[in-house]
């Protein structure tokens, strides 16, 4: 069981997005606050921890991080924190649908 409050919402955002993920859809940083109950806080703060956790969690697991699937409302693409070893955006996107689509 997670034992820290930024595990416990990692885990919620990694059930979420791989809800979007075989949906084929993205999700934004408010939205998935709202999901896993960050509300009230700096999304910008803490956000980033969590999807790092969340990047974490995929990468042991042997999967895409879903964290790609997060993005601004405004631009929507991923905030400036992301990075996914040199892999574009949009190639992470769909690394990630085609995992979640034959699971």
């Amino acid at each position: 069981m997670a034992s820290t409050e930024t595990e416990q919402q990692a885990l919620q955002a990694r059930a979420a997005l791989i809800l979007a993920a075989r949906r084929r859809s993205l999700v934004t940083y408010k939205e998935l606050g709202l999901a896993i109950g960050m509300t009230g806080v700096a999304l910008s703060t803490h956000m980033g921890r969590v999807l790092d956790k969340l990047s974490d969690l995929c990468i042991d697991a042997g999967e895409p991080s879903l964290a790609a699937l997060v993005v601004n409302s405004t631009t929507g693409a991923p905030g400036k924190g992301y990075d996914d070893g040199g892999v574009a955006w949009h190639t992470a996107v769909q690394e990630i649908f085609r995992h979640w689509a034959k699971q």
